[in-house]
């Protein structure tokens, strides 16, 4: 897994844009869907071809990836806003790690 250096603030932007360096990596294209799950107390986010029943978000023309009301409020009852950016390029996935700092 490969730290990114970047972090976000959960309560001042509702999505993230994921740099086209790290799109390209990932296979991630404009109108694919972003699968988003809860899993150890971070977000982790795969590219999804197709329709699903898991919580889901489109990824925009700058990579942009909102976070959904469910998976924001999740994190706000536990007091957690900042995230660390995470790439898995093994797996194809970004991961959002709680930054407890």
């Amino acid at each position: 897994m490969i730290a990114t250096g970047v972090t976000i603030d959960m309560s001042s932007r509702t999505f993230f844009a994921i740099p086209s360096a790290w799109r390209k990596k990932l296979g991630i294209k404009q109108g694919n869907l972003a699968k988003l799950c809860i899993k150890n107390n971070s977000i982790v986010i795969n590219a999804c071809n197709q329709y699903t029943t898991e919580i889901v978000s489109t990824i925009g023309r700058e990579g942009q990836i909102y976070i959904p009301a469910e998976v924001r409020r999740h994190f706000d009852i536990k007091g957690i806003k900042r995230f660390e950016v995470f790439i898995d390029e093994i797996n194809k996935r970004i991961i959002l790690k709680p930054n407890l700092n």
